[in-house]
């Protein structure tokens, strides 16, 4: 994905949801969390967070214990294991029907678990951790 198409998403996904959720369209003072992927970085990137006043928060690269989002790709794929496909698009829609039963409280458990996961990668200095 490239700048371009991460900035599409961020303007037709991420400010519709946070619009949805908070009833409010005045981003000023959100804290967002992205890894250092190139097009998370790019300046025009960067430009469109600093227009819409969203504040991002330093992420150390190589981090998936602090993703929560890598964790929910787990959950996922554990989910999807238990099924066999006839072909692509029996996989596709089961994704989709996978994706789409997540709960909230299966990814709030996650953002919950946090401060647990933080305290672990101190503890190992950024090294290995059960997560």
């Amino acid at each position: 994905m490239d700048a371009t198409k991460y900035i599409n998403v961020l303007e037709n996904a991420l400010l519709p949801s946070f619009t949805a959720l908070y009833g409010d369209t005045n981003m000023n003072g959100v804290k967002f969390q992205q890894d250092n992927a190139p097009c998370h970085k790019a300046a025009r990137t960067m430009a469109w967070f600093r227009e819409n006043c969203i504040e991002l928060l330093d992420w150390p690269a190589q981090s998936p214990d602090l993703n929560p989002i890598e964790h929910l790709w787990g959950l996922l794929k554990r989910k999807i294991r238990r099924h066999t496909f006839k072909n692509k698009e029996d996989l596709k829609r089961r994704l989709r029907e996978e994706w789409n039963a997540l709960t909230y409280e299966e990814c709030n458990k996650l953002v919950r678990s946090l401060p647990k996961r933080i305290s672990a990668v101190i503890k190992a200095k950024g090294g290995t951790t059960k997560y």
